[in-house]
């Protein structure tokens, strides 16, 4: 959005040079039902928080190590259920879920479109490890790689935090609100303290901005 010459050279180094590999896969889904998960048959209360299903850490790194060879690898997932809050955007009775999983390269080796079934597959056994009935309650569901969250959203490289959370990259290595460009500010994940939805990003964009106009005056 800005001229080239607009960007001082060493800052747009700093943003070339910005690691935004993504590593992660969404799998959207309607349920005929909630499924049943083995530690606690029956209950439904799990659909008003956050499940986190996993292999381990040692299985985790070896499911990153794999993604980074261009394979899928789905060995985490982070499951929301929406209508376990607010039911009406389903039919009564049935249900929104998403999960946030991990690890899945946007350079997929054979392309996105030919292994979406086999990742989406994937999730279906992840998460039937927990709740064995998962695939019978699916009525329909999608998988989202690196490039559709790209294409849907913006996200450059699909990545949710815009930009790998690592100690390199993150407290005073994050990006700042304040840019090196006279008028341009930034309030993504991107910058301190990160991604998730906090809002603090836009706060401390807010405050650049009100700092700069204070200092003007």
């Amino acid at each position: 959005m800005l001229p080239g010459d607009a960007v001082p050279a060493t800052y747009r180094t700093r943003i070339e040079e910005w690691d935004i590999r993504s590593p992660v896969v969404k799998f959207n889904a309607a349920l005929h039902r909630l499924p049943s998960w083995t530690a606690a048959p029956g209950e439904t209360f799990m659909a008003l928080g956050v499940v986190d299903v996993t292999t381990g850490l040692d299985a985790a790194q070896r499911a990153f190590a794999t993604c980074d060879a261009g394979e899928p690898a789905v060995g985490f997932g982070e499951i929301y259920v929406q209508t376990g809050h607010d039911p009406t955007p389903a039919p009564d009775g049935r249900h929104l879920m998403s999960i946030f999983g991990q690890y899945a390269p946007y350079a997929l080796n054979g392309g996105w479109d030919a292994r979406r079934d086999q990742v989406a597959g994937q999730f279906i056994d992840l998460v039937a490890r927990f709740a064995p009935d998962f695939e019978s309650c699916l009525e329909s569901y999608e998988v989202l790689g690196p490039p559709d969250i790209e294409a849907r959203t913006g996200l450059t490289g699909g990545h949710i935090f815009q930009g790998e959370v690592r100690p390199d990259q993150m407290w005073t290595n994050r990006l700042s609100p304040r840019t090196e460009v006279p008028g341009v500010y930034l309030c993504g994940a991107a910058t301190h303290p990160g991604g998730s939805v906090i809002a603090l990003n836009g706060r401390n964009a807010a405050r650049a901005v009100l700092a700069d106009i204070d200092r003007q005056a």
